[in-house]
């Protein structure tokens, strides 16, 4: 006869033995490379936010980085299942918003943002995880005419995010939509059709964009040329990461940047912060630091059994690249500005809670794939 304590015993080896087991397939790597860069975002957003209006808002930025880490956490918990079927919902209102949004008042010149009052709304930033888990359940259910309807609903909101105006944004919902629908190796007419009627149209649309947009691409062939201008923030970018050198002037002793001489140091120039401050081994550790996830998630890609995952890993690993590359591309002058955050690090609380969900479902993939294997 089993005593009572042989089955507290027998129950608890049971349950140290579930947890060690979850352990084991808890994707750290990820969950490392994302803290690592909220805590980067912490310091460098306070430093970069110094003699500014905004100096005394590092609590409201450490309250949006905790819920970014709840909402991580809790992509985790949710059930597959539940995820999958909400995806429609979630994509189909992120439309809608993107079509209230252009009857809202507009904030620092356009309609990007609805204001909560404690918080700006931004239904574009959604709207790309909406587009990726969207695409990625279609894409894996091989159905043509679903996949026609989402083309359409995606090409209605680019148009809409166009309007607002957001350009980049807008090229990075169209680029992840070209880059998954390739990988699928279906629809070969719909994507090379794309492809040459954006090559054929891009004189044209080169010329209907507005003003100053056309300036920011042209500023980076002749920067010197537009140094007051369409250049300015650029330039002041790369003397500011010039001048930290290898290895920086020390956190808060950034001339540049305590001068307030790099505009919107805080969100799209946030990597001269850094630059300035931690030089060029500062630099080096935030890309180590996206290389090492976008590795997980090219990791994850190609282990992912199920089709739906493996499109979710691609589209999130596009989407990161981009950002990273652009942003990081604009500040020293080789890409033209967009407005494109640097994921995680910048000022901004949609894009921290965007790529919370991100990741927080890149790393329940893994999880997915690990039970997988093991099953």
């Amino acid at each position: 006869m089993v005593s009572e304590e042989d089955m507290r015993n027998t129950i608890l080896r049971s349950i140290r033995t579930e947890y060690k087991e979850r352990y084991k397939r808890f994707e750290f790597y990820i969950f490392l490379c994302y803290l690592a860069l909220l805590t980067i975002s912490f310091f460098a957003v306070k430093s970069a936010n110094m003699n500014t209006a905004l100096e005394s808002s590092s609590s409201k930025h450490l309250i949006l980085i905790l819920f970014g880490i709840f909402l991580f956490f809790l992509t985790i918990i949710l059930p597959e299942r539940f995820i999958r079927r909400f995806i429609p919902v979630l994509f189909f209102l992120t439309v809608a918003a993107l079509i209230f949004v252009l009857a809202a008042p507009k904030i620092s010149g356009s309609r990007r943002w609805i204001s909560l009052g404690f918080f700006n709304f931004q239904p574009s930033e959604y709207f790309k995880l909406a587009e990726i888990l969207f695409l990625s359940e279609v894409l894996a259910a091989k159905n043509s005419k679903v996949y026609y309807m989402a083309c359409l609903s995606i090409f209605f909101s680019a148009i809409l995010i166009y309007k607002e105006p957001d350009l980049g944004t807008t090229l990075i919902v169209l680029s992840m939509w070209l880059i998954m629908t390739i990988a699928c190796a279906k629809h070969e007419r719909i994507w090379k059709g794309a492809v040459w009627g954006a090559i054929l149209a891009s004189p044209v649309a080169f010329f209907m964009i507005q003003d100053y947009q056309r300036d920011r691409i042209l500023s980076i062939f002749s920067p010197q040329q537009n140094a007051t201008g369409a250049a300015y923030n650029t330039i002041q970018s790369m003397r500011a990461i010039g001048s930290g050198g290898i290895l920086g002037k020390g956190y808060m002793n950034g001339n540049m940047n305590l001068g307030n001489f790099v505009p919107e140091d805080h969100t799209d120039f946030i990597i001269s912060v850094i630059g300035e401050e931690f030089g060029f081994i500062g630099i080096c550790l935030i890309i180590f630091l996206y290389a090492v996830i976008l590795y997980r998630l090219y990791r994850g890609f190609n282990l992912s059994y199920d089709f739906f995952w493996k499109f979710y890993f691609l589209g999130s690993g596009f989407l990161i690249f981009f950002h990273v590359f652009e942003n990081i591309g604009m500040n020293l002058g080789i890409m033209p500005v967009t407005g494109v955050p640097l994921p995680l690090v910048s000022w901004g609380g949609n894009q921290i809670i965007t790529y919370s969900i991100l990741l927080g479902l890149a790393t329940k993939g893994c999880i997915v794939n690990k039970n997988k294997r093991q099953g």
